[in-house]
């Protein structure tokens, strides 16, 4: 290893120690401060942050999906600061053309409405539309199960890994059951936090697919653009 490589990797190593001294520094005053949630959002933001750059170098965007304007994606949003928004959200895509080759998206995060809470007069109430769309793709998926069920009850002894394929199908419908039902106190796009993510930050799954708002609630949304950002 020549001269200035080892300077590059002992500062390299310096600025590790001093990043990770600052971090444990924040931690503590967290937990003195009885800021427990706060410490532990943090944490759960480091491990996942760590876990996207080490996958950066390797991440297939050609495979990572293509997007269009309306699609509904759920994403990793990250640690907040002050008003950011943060944390596990479904959003919808706003880029008009997308590509193989394009690894960010441009989008617009939603939350579930909270009774007594006042939203900017940017927001867009999309009311119980997600909902209903995803209620019905849970009940498609329920009804392909049950198919299959019905098709085992036939043999008379079910391999155990079809087995363990079953049970991981219905915890996951289940689990999406239980995530969905939050959508019924409508669900409630925040304009003016629009954002560009990394599509490394999307989850992908059975449920979520080809999941889009109406023409109608784009053209909403178009509205409170305009309005807020551009005239």
């Amino acid at each position: 290893m020549n001269e200035d490589k080892i300077k590059l990797r002992n500062s390299s190593i310096i600025h590790k120690d001093n990043s990770l001294s600052r971090l444990d520094l924040s931690f503590l005053k967290h937990i003195e401060l009885s800021e427990y949630k706060k410490s532990d959002l943090l944490a759960y933001w480091i491990n996942d942050f760590a876990k996207y750059h080490d996958e950066e170098r390797t991440f297939n965007i050609a495979k990572s999906g293509v997007y269009s304007r309306g699609d509904i994606i759920k994403v990793n949003l990250g640690f907040n600061i002050g008003n950011e928004l943060g944390g596990l959200h479904y959003c919808i895509v706003l880029n008009k053309y997308d590509n193989t080759r394009n690894g960010a998206l441009n989008i617009i995060p939603l939350t579930s409405r909270k009774d007594g809470k006042k939203y900017d007069s940017s927001s867009v109430n999309l009311g119980k539309e997600l909902y209903n769309v995803f209620q019905k793709k849970i009940e498609n998926e329920k009804e392909k199960l049950q198919e299959i069920l019905n098709e085992l009850k036939k043999i008379e002894d079910v391999p155990v890994n079809i087995q363990n394929i079953i049970s991981k199908e219905q915890k996951y419908i289940e689990k999406m059951e239980h995530e969905i039902s939050k959508m019924k106190r409508d669900s409630i796009a925040l304009i003016n936090q629009i954002t560009t993510i990394s599509k490394q930050r999307i989850f992908k799954d059975t449920v979520r697919k080809n999941v889009k708002i109406t023409s109608e609630s784009l053209d909403l949304i178009d509205k409170q653009i305009i309005k807020f950002f551009t005239k």
